[in-house]
C-alpha cells in the first residue's frame, strides 16, 4: 500500500515472490530451516512482502522477530539484533534473556581491534550465547527472523546472522533479509556466504510493468484513461512502486490528468525516501549527478566525489534500477531537485565549486563553469572573476539580462583589487541599467572598504556613462549625471583631467545632459566661466576646440591649433578619439579640403592597422567630409564602412552620424527609396538629446523635401533649429537649419519667411565658411524675385571656387540657367546646364571598388569594362559575383531590392552580358 496526500492506493506485489516465500514459510513450520534474500531496489515492494509474511507467520503460530536497518545506526554494535529482540511478536522470558545477552555482547564488540571479516574467540563466545538464546525461543515455536534494508546493518549483527544461518538447517527457523542489489554491504562477504548455504534462496523483485502501473491507476481513473497514462507513469517512475504511487497522488492533487510541471510534492518526497534508504555511496552519487546535470557533465562524477569509478558505475546501476535515473540522467527534474535538496547547503556549495574547477581544467565553456560558480555563490579562485565577466558578456550578446546580471554581481562581490572592482562595476552597470535606470547611479561611488583614488573613480564613472550613451540609454545616463552633480562627486573630481575632459566632450555632444552637473550653466560651455584655466589633455583640448567651432567661433588661431594637433598627435589607442574630434572641428568649420587631406591619411592608417574602432570613427568623419565636397557616392561608401565596423542596431540604438550621412548621401544621389527604407527602420519619436540626433533630423528633413513632403521637412528643421539655439551650438556650417527651413518654406511658397531666414544666416557667417555661404546665397536667390537672382548666384558661384562642393555647384548652375532662361537670356541659359552636368562629376573621379575600402580607385587596365560601371554598380556587381542573392545584396548595401535590380539591368547592358554567371566570369577575368 502507498499513502500520499490523503490518497491510499495499492499495488500488486510479484506473485511469484509471494508464492516462493509462502513455500519457505511452510518448510520452516515443518522443521526445515532456511534463508531467503529478497533482492529488490529501494521501495520495490520488499517491505510489503515482509509485512504480509509476518502476518501469515503469526497466524500460523510462529514467533516473529523483525528489524529495519538504518544508516544512522550503522556504527552501533548489535544494533539490528537489538531491534529483533525489542520487536518480538510475543513476550516470553526467553526474550528478556536474549536482550541481556545482546547488551553484554555489545560491550565486547565495542572493544577496539575487531576484524570485520573474522570472528575472534571472545566474539565467538558472544555469538554462541546469542545463538543459544535464539534456540530457546525456537523451543517455544517456529521462529521467523526478518531484516529489511540489510545494506545498512552494523557489521557485528551481520556476523551473527551468518553464524545463525549456518546452524538452522534442521531447525524451525526462517531468516528473511531484504537486500539492495549492487549495494556495498558493511560485511562484503555476507551475501556470498549466505548464497553458498544449501538452504538459501534468492527472490528477485522486478519493477512494475506498464500493465501493473495501469492497475494502480485504475484505483482512481477509468480504464481508458489508465491505459493512456500508464506508459507515461511507468517511464517517469521506472516501475518503482513507491514512485508510481507518488505520481498517482500528485496527479489527483493537481487536476489535469498529467503530473504538474509546476511541482510534484509527493514524487519529490518519495525520491528523498529512496535516497535515505539507499547505501551511502549510491546516495552520494545521486547527489553528485544532481549537481553536474545542470551542465551535462555527468562524466565527472567520480572525480567530483573522489570515488573509485567501479563503485560509481555500480551506484549508477542501482539508481537506474531504482527508477530515479535513465542512462541520460534524472527521469524528471523534480527528482534532481529532490537530490539537490538532500544536500546540506555547505556541501552543495562545495560540490558546485569543485565542479566549476573540474570544468575549468577541462576547458569547458564559460557559461558551464559560470553556472556552477553561481550555484556555489562563490568565486574565490584567481580565474573565477574574469571568467564570470566573460560569461556575462556572452549572456548580454544573447540578451539574457537577468543571467548576465547574476554573473556580474557575483564577480563584483568577489573582486579582490580596486581596479578589478571598478571593471566589474562598470560591467554590472551595463547589465542593470537596461532593467532599472534608477540603479545606475549607485555604481558610481567607491567600493565600501576600499580607499580608491579619485582618478580611478572618475575613470570608472566616465566609462560607465559613455557606455550608457553609446547604447542610447539616455534616461539612465541622465540619472547617473544627476547623481554625480547632487552627491558632490563632480566637485570632488574637479581636478581630475579625465573627468574634466569628459565634461567638455559632454557639453558639445549631449548638451542637455551636461546641464545635470553642478557648475554647468546652460548659457556657457564648461571653460567659459571666469577663473577657469584652459583644458589639459588631448581629448579635453580637442573637445574644447570642437565646442568653440560649434558655437560659431572660427578664429584662425583655433584652426591653426587643429592642424597643429593633427600634425603632432600619433594615432594610437589614447589619441584616436581626440584626432577624430579634431577632424570634426575642421568639418564643422567648413574646412573640408583640410579635413579631406588629413582624414584620408588617418583613415588609411586605421584601415592598414585593422583597428575597427578607429576605422569606424574616421570613416564616419570622412562620410561627412565627402558630403561637404559634393561626392555623395563616396560619402555613402564611407558611411557603410563605418556602420559595418561598428554595428548600428537600427531601430534599437540611437541613429548616429553614419546612418544620417548615408541617408543624406542617398538623397543627394537620387536613391530616395533606399533612403526611405533606412529612415523607416530607424524611426524614433524621441526628442533630440545629442549632436548626432540633430544631424539625423537634418537628413530626414531633406528626404522629406526630396519626396515632396515640405510640411514634415519643416517640422524636422524647426525642431533642429530650436535645439541648436537652446544648446548654443548654432554654427551654420555645422547644420544650416535656417536655410533648411527656408527651402521647406520655398516649397510651401512662403518666400518672405524664407528670405528672412536666409538673410539671418548670411549675416552670421564667418568669412571662412565658404561652402555654407555659397549655399546660403543660392537659397536666398531662390527666395527672391528672378531679376535679383543672377547677382546672388554669380557671387555664390564665385565663392564655390574657395570650397568646391560639386553638388552645390550643380544646384547653383542649374538655378542660374533656369533663371536666365526665364529672363530671356537664351544663349547663356543653354551653356549653364552643360556646366552643371560637368560640374556634378566627382572632383577626383574616384571609383570605390568593394574590398578596397573607401577612397580606393580602379583603372581600366586593372578591370577592363568593370571600371566603366559607377561605384554603386561596382558594389552590386562584386557582391552578385560572389553569389549573393538580390535580397542579400540589398541588406549589405542598405538599399532596396528594386534598386539592386535596376543596377543589375544597367550592369548587364554596359558589360554586354545576359546572366549572373557571365558576370562572375567577367569579374574573374578582370582580376586574372
Amino acid at each position: 500500500m502507498g499513502h500520499y496526500g490523503g490518497i491510499i492506493v495499492s499495488f500488486s506485489c510479484n506473485d511469484r515472490a509471494s508464492t516462493q516465500l509462502n513455500r519457505m514459510l511452510g518448510s520452516c513450520l515443518g522443521r526445515k530451516g532456511g534463508v531467503v534474500l529478497i533482492d529488490g531496489t529501494v521501495a520495490s515492494g520488499k517491505t510489503e512482502l515482509l509485512r504480509k509474511l509476518s502476518e501469515q507467520a503469526i497466524d500460523s503460530g510462529a514467533i516473529v522477530l523483525s528489524a529495519l536497518a538504518v544508516q544512522t545506526e550503522k556504527d552501533i554494535p548489535f544494533g539490528v539484533v537489538d531491534q529483533l529482540a525489542h520487536n518480538a511478536s510475543v513476550q516470553f522470558g526467553e526474550i528478556a534473556e536474549l536482550q541481556e545477552t545482546i547488551a553484554a555482547g555489545a560491550r565486547v564488540a565495542a572493544a577496539p581491534g575487531a576484524d570485520p571479516e573474522r570472528v575472534n574467540p571472545e566474539h565467538g563466545r558472544v555469538l554462541a550465547q546469542l545463538h543459544g538464546a535464539m534456540m530457546r525461543l525456537v523451543a517455544r515455536g517456529p521462529l521467523v527472523i526478518m531484516v529489511d534494508d540489510l545494506h545498512h546493518a552494523d557489521q557485528v549483527s551481520l556476523q551473527f546472522l551468518c553464524y545463525l544461518a549456518r546452524r538452522i538447517l534442521n531447525k524451525r527457523v526462517l531468516l528473511v533479509c531484504g537486500v539492495l542489489p549492487g549495494a556495498v554491504p558493511t560485511f562484503p562477504l555476507f551475501q556470498m556466504e549466505m548464497l553458498s548455504q544449501t538452504n538459501c534462496q534468492r527472490v528477485v523483485l522486478e519493477p512494475l510493468s506498464a500493465r501493473q502501473v495501469g492497475d494502480v491507476l485504475r484505483e482512481c481513473a477509468d480504464g481508458a484513461e489508465a491505459a493512456r497514462l500508464a506508459p507515461l507513469y511507468q517511464r517517469l517512475s521506472g516501475g518503482n512502486p513507491l514512485l508510481v504511487n507518488a505520481l498517482v497522488a500528485d496527479r489527483v492533487v493537481a487536476a489535469g490528468g498529467l503530473p504538474a510541471e509546476g511541482g510534484l510534492p509527493n514524487y519529490r518526497r518519495a525520491v528523498l525516501t529512496c535516497l535515505q534508504r539507499m547505501d551511502r555511496v549510491s546516495a552520494e552519487v545521486a547527489q553528485g549527478l544532481s549537481v553536474l546535470e545542470a551542465t551535462g557533465s555527468r562524466h565527472l562524477v567520480d572525480r567530483l566525489l573522489r570515488l573509485d569509478s567501479v563503485l560509481v558505475r555500480r551506484s549508477q546501476h542501482i539508481l537506474v534500477r531504482s527508477g530515479l535515473l535513465t542512462a541520460q540522467g534524472y527521469r524528471h527534474r523534480e527528482g534532481r531537485a529532490a537530490a539537490l535538496e538532500s544536500l546540506a547547503a555547505g556541501r552543495r556549495a562545495e560540490l558546485h565549486t569543485e565542479a566549476a574547477r573540474l570544468l575549468f581544467q577541462e576547458g569547458a565553456g564559460v557559461a558551464e563553469v559560470g553556472t556552477h560558480l553561481l550555484a556555489a555563490d562563490s568565486a574565490k579562485d584567481p580565474w573565477a572573476v574574469p571568467l564570470l565577466i566573460e560569461a556575462a558578456e556572452q549572456q548580454l550578446r544573447a540578451n539574457q539580462l537577468d543571467r548576465a546580471t547574476a554573473y556580474v554581481r557575483l564577480a563584483q562581490r568577489e573582486a579582490v583589487t580596486e581596479e578589478q572592482y571598478a571593471d566589474v562595476t562598470l560591467m554590472l552597470a551595463r547589465t542593470e541599467w537596461r532593467l532599472n535606470p534608477a540603479v545606475v547611479a549607485r555604481h558610481l561611488g567607491p567600493r565600501p572598504g576600499f580607499n580608491s583614488e579619485p582618478p580611478l573613480q572618475s575613470r570608472q564613472a566616465v566609462q560607465m556613462i559613455r557606455e550608457l550613451l553609446e547604447q542610447g540609454l539616455l534616461e539612465q545616463a541622465k540619472e547617473a549625471l544627476r547623481w554625480a552633480g547632487e552627491s558632490g562627486f563632480d566637485a570632488q573630481h574637479a581636478d581630475c583631467d579625465e573627468w574634466n575632459a569628459f565634461k567638455i566632450w559632454l557639453a558639445c555632444t549631449y548638451p542637455p545632459l551636461a546641464f545635470q552637473l553642478a557648475g554647468m550653466p546652460e548659457q556657457a560651455g564648461p571653460y567659459e566661466q571666469s577663473g577657469r584655466s584652459q583644458p589639459t589633455g588631448d581629448l579635453a583640448r580637442s573637445a574644447h576646440l570642437l565646442g568653440t567651432v560649434l558655437r560659431g567661433d572660427l578664429t584662425n588661431s583655433g584652426l591653426e591649433l587643429a592642424e597643429d594637433r593633427l600634425r603632432t598627435l600619433q594615432l594610437n589607442e589614447r589619441t584616436f578619439e581626440a584626432l577624430g574630434i579634431t577632424l570634426q572641428a575642421l568639418v564643422y568649420a567648413d574646412q573640408y579640403e583640410l579635413a579631406y587631406d588629413w582624414g584620408r591619411v588617418l583613415f588609411k592608417e586605421a584601415n592598414d592597422r585593422n583597428v575597427l574602432a578607429w576605422v569606424a570613427l574616421f570613416a564616419s568623419v570622412m562620410a561627412e567630409v565627402m558630403i561637404g565636397r559634393g561626392d555623395p557616392t563616396a560619402a555613402a561608401e564611407y558611411a557603410r564602412t563605418a556602420m559595418s565596423c561598428r554595428p548600428y542596431r537600427i531601430g534599437t540604438a540611437r541613429p548616429g552620424n553614419p546612418l544620417a550621412t548615408l541617408v543624406l548621401a542617398l538623397v543627394e544621389s537620387g536613391d530616395l527609396e533606399s533612403a526611405g527604407l533606412l529612415l523607416s527602420q530607424a524611426a524614433s519619436n524621441e526628442a533630440p538629446h545629442g549632436r548626432e540626433d540633430l544631424y539625423f533630423l537634418h537628413a530626414r528633413g531633406h528626404h522629406h523635401l526630396a519626396v515632396h513632403q515640405p510640411h514634415q521637412a519643416l517640422q524636422d528643421f524647426e525642431a533642429c533649429g530650436r535645439r541648436m539655439s537652446a544648446w548654443k551650438l548654432d554654427s551654420p556650417s555645422f547644420i544650416p537649419w535656417r536655410t533648411d527651413r527656408a527651402q521647406a518654406l520655398i516649397a510651401l511658397h512662403r518666400y518672405e519667411e524664407a528670405r528672412r531666414l536666409a538673410g539671418e544666416q548670411l549675416a552670421e557667417l564667418d568669412p571662412l565658411q565658404h561652402r555654407t555661404r555659397a549655399m546660403t546665397l543660392r537659397v536666398l536667390a531662390e527666395a527672391t524675385e528672378p531679376e535679383q537672382r543672377p547677382a546672388l548666384l554669380e557671387e555664390a558661384l564665385h565663392v564655390t571656387r574657395e570650397a568646391p562642393d560639386h553638388v552645390e555647384t550643380s544646384r547653383i548652375l542649374d538655378l542660374l540657367g533656369r533663371t536666365r532662361q526665364s529672363l530671356g537670356d537664351a544663349v547663356t541659359a543653354t551653356s549653364v546646364p552643360r556646366q552643371s552636368r560637368n560640374g556634378a562629376r566627382s572632383r577626383d573621379g574616384e571609383r570605390l571598388l568593394p574590398g578596397q575600402g573607401a577612397g580606393g580607385t580602379a583603372s581600366r587596365d586593372e578591370a577592363r569594362g568593370i571600371a566603366d560601371l559607377s561605384a554603386a554598380e561596382q558594389r552590386v556587381a562584386f557582391l552578385v559575383g560572389k553569389g549573393r542573392t538580390n535580397s542579400e545584396v540589398a541588406g549589405e548595401l542598405f538599399i532596396t531590392v528594386s534598386t539592386v535590380e535596376q543596377h543589375l539591368t544597367r550592369i548587364y547592358r554596359k558589360l554586354g552580358i545576359k546572366q549572373r554567371g557571365d558576370l562572375r566570369a567577367r569579374l574573374v577575368g578582370s582580376h586574372a
